[in-house]
């Protein structure tokens, strides 16, 4: 019979073999034709067939890795020619931004009503009052010097660095510090301006005169705007010019009307008295920064005045 399989195998038997083939897997169990089909899968064409296949199947998965390889190229080729313009003009435009805000100056200014604490690059604080304007440029400050342009009026703790003097620049004036804290007000509007030094040594200089001047802690500088004088007062209260920081306006023989200034300042309203002549006056006293009407009760008291409130307008009527 193995000599009849071969045959037929290799297709090579006459009739009459093919006959006695069919008649002996007749006669033949399913069992003992099972094990005939498996002995002759593992001897013979089982192996050439696992080969084969294997062979194929090779064939096909690298066929398929050769194309999913080629895809991905593709797909990265398509990507890198999308992304990489994209890359470059992100990166051209931070480097231009960036050079930008660079060359550029920062300004911080502050409306009525508003206070506002700024850190500077160098680590120095300042507070602002209401109406007041901070100016500096990104490239050039903590360099040789710390260069900012200021109007309004301002409570500065200056970091002390001898590398690097902080210089202020502002109406008609310039001051030189190493580090000191101090309180300027120099209004664009006012008749004066004023430097109170409460810790360290400055040097204001007057711009319109030449005049320089060196103040020491617990001294005081008045420029006249008009004149260019400079005017030095040493006072154990100096700390009464940065009371609005603490929440209070501290005045001292001051005309009515710088403090009716200061509370429209403050509160971002506006004030209207109809007794001009009571404008001159004086006032001493403290009024807070966070209760209107409390500051108005005191100016009611204190000049025999009706204060008349209508959304942001205030009218002061003599009683």
């Amino acid at each position: 019979m193995e000599d009849l399989e071969r045959k037929y195998r290799e297709n090579s038997l006459t009739p009459a073999e093919l006959l006695e083939l069919r008649e002996k897997i007749n006669s033949s169990g399913d069992g003992e034709l099972e094990r005939r089909m498996l002995d002759v899968w593992i001897e013979t064409d089982g192996k050439d067939v696992e080969s084969k296949q294997i062979r194929r199947i090779k064939r096909r998965i690298d066929i398929a890795n050769r194309k999913r390889v080629n895809l991905l190229l593709y797909y990265a080729g398509i990507a890198a020619g999308i992304l990489l313009p994209i890359l470059i003009a992100s990166t051209l435009y931070l480097y231009q931004e960036n050079n930008r805000i660079y060359d550029h100056s920062i300004t911080i200014s502050t409306g009525k009503g508003e206070r506002v604490g700024i850190t500077l690059p160098d680590g120095s604080k300042v507070t602002l009052n209401s109406m007041s304007e901070l100016c500096y440029s990104v490239a050039e400050y903590n360099k040789d010097a710390r260069h900012i342009d200021f109007s309004g009026e301002g409570y500065f703790d200056v970091r002390h660095s001898p590398e690097a003097p902080f210089v202020i620049n502002s109406r008609n004036l310039k001051i030189e510090v190493l580090g000191t804290t101090f309180n300027l007000l120099a209004r664009t509007e006012g008749e004066t301006s004023e430097l109170s030094l409460e810790k360290g040594r400055v040097l204001l200089v007057s711009l319109q005169r030449g005049d320089s001047v060196v103040l020491n802690a617990n001294q005081k500088a008045i420029l006249d705007q008009n004149t260019g004088n400079i005017t030095v007062i040493t006072s154990n209260t100096i700390d009464m010019a940065s009371g609005w920081t603490r929440g209070e306006l501290i005045y001292r023989n001051t005309k009515l009307s710088e403090v009716i200034r200061d509370i429209e300042d403050n509160y971002n309203i506006s004030i209207k008295i109809n007794d001009e002549e009571c404008l001159e006056n004086t006032f001493t006293g403290t009024l807070s920064t966070h209760d209107l009407n409390e500051a108005l009760e005191i100016i009611e008291l204190s000049y025999n005045l009706k204060a008349r409130i209508d959304h942001k307008n205030v009218l002061l009527v003599r009683q």
